[in-house]
């Protein structure tokens, strides 16, 4: 059993690694996606990149705010991945989450004194307004236009219904439908805007490969959007 002084040692080592992996990929001009894991492994990633963009945004898919100050100790644990990110990388001008349900007071807090870097779209609320007449279609449009012109796309699996992912680590109830996600991923490419790089993570291990089956799809379709937006 490692030491949690051990565990920090060495995700500092894996977020350096990554890091200078994706530099080195950048410089070659090459389309990057990153493939989890958990979802505090795309830091180095979002590091690098924020190198040659100095202002982007991040779109996050996810059940969770991941936006906890060094969870139980634990510096850079997939519940710290925005907060060390807000904190670390200043390339990154906001944050606009997408279908969370699952947060603490001191998440709340930080989102709301975060002068509108970060934009929360919270599960409730979004189901919430569809019963009372929006369209998914008028809520997408609301969501890209909080998006700045170049977008890094981060999706943990869990923004996604757990009958699409049971095998994630930290499922929770509700989410969407994969076809929602894709329809929204698109509209952030119709209206102009240019993802940059992405990050898809928390994909289990099922005994019949249905997690399996849909992460596939879902790389996919976000390795069919970054082409799209970066035509040779």
């Amino acid at each position: 059993c490692k030491s949690l002084k051990e565990i920090n040692a060495g995700s500092l080592f894996l977020n350096d690694w990554v890091y200078l992996q994706t530099k080195e990929l950048l410089e070659q001009g090459k389309l990057i996606g990153l493939l989890g894991g958990d979802h505090s492994t795309p830091f180095g990633y979002i590091k690098a990149i924020g190198e040659k963009y100095p202002e982007f945004g991040i779109l996050q898919i996810d059940a969770h705010c991941d936006l906890r100050c060094a969870y139980e100790g634990f510096t850079y644990s997939h519940a710290s991945i925005m907060y060390n990110v807000l904190n670390e990388i200043p390339s990154v001008k906001r944050l606009v989450q997408v279908g969370i349900r699952d947060f603490c007071d001191e998440e709340l807090d930080y989102v709301s004194k975060s002068e509108g870097r970060v934009i929360t779209y919270f599960d409730k609320v979004i189901k919430e307004r569809q019963y009372e007449g929006e369209t998914w279609r008028q809520i997408v449009d609301d969501i890209v236009s909080q998006l700045p012109q170049h977008v890094f796309v981060s999706f943990d699996i869990d923004g996604l219904d757990p009958k699409l992912c049971p095998h994630t680590g930290t499922p929770v109830q509700g989410g969407f439908e994969a076809e929602q996600i894709f329809y929204l991923l698109k509209k952030v490419k119709d209206a102009g805007k240019q993802i940059i790089g992405f990050d898809l993570n928390e994909v289990g291990v099922s005994k019949n490969e249905w997690d399996e089956n849909v992460g596939a799809r879902v790389l996919y379709k976000l390795c069919n959007l970054l082409v799209a937006c970066n035509p040779a």
